[in-house]
């Protein structure tokens, strides 16, 4: 299989040789990633990573986020020190703010939601692997629809839960400065602090807070715009993995867009992130995070914008098998 990095790179060599060609009149693409964050339930608490555009919109314009997904995620590993059985069907919902109060400055929040239960999906799951090839992860070798999520270190519980769940997560207070605008690229700096309002011992929480500092780029090549995102994660103050301490951790996207017509975008976009732990010998703690997203965005009126997304895990155990999301945005 060939590195989905390279078809990515490979895309935006043809975007830079067409954007020469680009005239008056020529379809704009949305330049917004997909938003949905890694919906393992680990990732989720610890590392709330969701993209964004470098453009912070007209002065004084509001804009509503509105994000729903969800998943399939089984994991089951152990290790003299650590063990991690997630068996779930995650489901998140996600209500965000944002304000541009200067041309250079703009402040949000966002309030999540999640709820995991034993769902329905594991005989289509399976089936789906058995088709393609795929590792199942000893997912055939466990009752079908069940819910687990118990994660252990060296025999100390660090969550425990058997039964359906539903909670807050951690509020997430968000800020964006411009540091260069024109008629083409933009470069913004992002702050962003998540405040322990969820619950650790649901895992829907991290248990203390999270500041991050990052950047966001744009760069528009014609039908084609590609966004950047990089952010550092602080989790020195977590609770979430005692006894483990968790690492700080980098996130990463990269999307790349191509405008069908004026309403329609097709996208294809990488998250990714390192890892949460490392020495516990449990992959889905030790390994790097990696996923593709592929959907369409879709421009119903000026401001607007609906998109749609499937995510694939790349590496495995750390995101879920698959996950199907659905935004929309209002700028007004």
């Amino acid at each position: 299989m060939v590195n989905p990095w390279v078809w990515l790179a490979a895309a935006l060599v043809l975007a830079c040789l067409a954007a020469p060609a680009a005239m008056a009149g020529q379809p704009v693409p949305a330049s917004e990633p997909f938003v949905v964050p890694n919906q393992s339930p680990l990732a989720l608490s610890l590392v709330p990573f969701t993209p964004t555009s470098a453009s912070l919109g007209p002065v004084n314009s509001s804009r509503l986020e509105l994000t729903a997904a969800y998943s399939s995620i089984f994991v089951r590993q152990s290790s003299h020190a650590a063990s991690l059985d997630l068996d779930m069907e995650l489901g998140y919902l996600s209500l965000g703010y944002a304000y541009t109060l200067h041309p250079r400055v703009r402040l949000g929040l966002e309030l999540p939601a999640a709820f995991y239960w034993g769902g329905f999906l594991d005989g289509f799951i399976e089936s789906y692997h058995r088709a393609l090839g795929l590792p199942n992860g000893g997912r055939e070798n466990a009752p079908q629809d069940q819910v687990r999520y118990e994660a252990t270190s060296r025999g100390k519980r660090i969550v425990s839960q058997d039964g359906a769940t539903q909670a807050v997560g951690d509020l997430r207070l968000k800020g964006a400065w411009m540091l260069w605008s024109g008629r083409g690229p933009a470069l913004s700096l992002l702050g962003q602090v998540s405040l322990p309002t969820g619950d650790p011992d649901k895992g829907l929480g991290a248990g203390g807070a999270i500041p991050a500092l990052g950047l966001s780029g744009d760069v528009p090549l014609g039908r084609f715009t590609l966004n950047a995102n990089a952010m550092y994660f602080y989790l020195g103050s977590t609770t979430l993995l005692d006894p483990l301490e968790p690492d700080d951790v980098w996130t990463g996207s990269l999307s790349l867009g191509w405008a069908w017509s004026d309403t329609l975008t097709l996208r294809g976009q990488l998250n990714g992130a390192s890892a949460l732990t490392g020495g516990t010998g449990v992959e889905g703690l030790d390994n790097a995070m990696l996923q593709i997203l592929l959907g369409v965005q879709w421009k119903p009126s000026k401001g607007q914008l609906i998109s749609l997304a499937f995510a694939e895990d790349l590496v495995y155990y750390t995101s879920p098998d698959f996950t199907l999301s659905l935004s929309w945005g209002w700028t007004f």
